[in-house]
């Protein structure tokens, strides 16, 4: 990344937690250093036990750095704010309301008129492919489905930043594959800086513009890729099965 202004930094960002009951504190981060680019799509790979969610909440403002910092725009992040969206693993949805009521939470905290906010939210609910469920509730919803109104609305609330916490490991693989086409072609059509948290391989790859991988606790960042596959990508593209290899060998995760 030399040469290009960084829209998010962490500077030797390390994080421990106290053990209960213990008169110790364990180390989760340590002296993480990172950059992501505007509009970059960063994955962030690693086993469970790595940090990697860790840093994600402290990239949102929702967990403090024991040291170092996190830049966003040059500017130290001390809160979440509006600039910054969570996409989590479990769906988060509110049962009692409906798809676009879902969608358009956010917009509706925030003051947002009526007419407007729901313009927003049928505007994305169509971009994640669910037009003509704005009146569903969640429980009529499949497990993709519900992911995809998670996705809409992060993208409603139209932050610089999305923070992807393994949003796809609920998921069966033949629905996980799926939700990877379509967020990727999400990210195309409205670009954003997306930071993914993922311990797949393939997903890294499938969609990451750049992956680091982490080590296990305490969590490091042990290695990068520069992912030079153009989109669409194809699992199995010989050029995909190199980067996989590489990761592979340089990693204790499997395939």
């Amino acid at each position: 990344m030399t040469g290009q202004t960084a829209k998010i930094e962490c500077r030797d960002l390390s994080k421990a937690f106290h053990v209960p009951g213990q008169d110790q504190r364990l180390l989760v981060l340590d002296r993480v250093s990172l950059s992501v680019r505007e509009n970059e799509f960063l994955v962030v790979l690693g086993p469970g036990q790595c940090g990697k969610t860790v840093l994600l909440n402290c990239i949102a403002g929702l967990i403090e750095p024991s040291a170092g910092q996190v830049l966003l725009d040059g500017a130290p992040v001390t809160q979440p704010g509006p600039d910054r969206a969570m996409v989590f693993q479990r769906y988060a949805l509110m049962p009692w309301k409906t798809v676009e009521h879902n969608v358009a939470f956010g917009l509706a905290v925030r003051g947002v008129p009526a007419k407007e906010r729901l313009a927003a939210a049928h505007h994305y609910i169509d971009l994640v492919g669910l037009k003509g469920f704005e009146k569903a509730y969640p429980e009529q919803l499949s497990g993709g489905m519900k992911q995809r109104v998670g996705i809409a609305r992060a993208y409603a609330n139209a932050p610089d930043i999305l923070l992807m916490d393994e949003p796809f490991g609920a998921l069966d693989a033949q629905t996980r594959y799926a939700m990877e086409q379509d967020l990727r072609s999400i990210w195309e059509k409205e670009k954003r800086t997306v930071i993914f948290v993922t311990n797949n391989i393939e997903e890294a790859i499938y969609l990451g513009d750049r992956i680091l991988v982490m080590s296990v606790l305490p969590g490091r960042v042990k290695a990068e890729y520069d992912i030079g596959i153009p989109s669409p990508r194809n699992y199995t593209d010989p050029a995909f099965l190199t980067y996989r290899k590489q990761i592979s060998n340089a990693t204790d995760l499997s395939l």
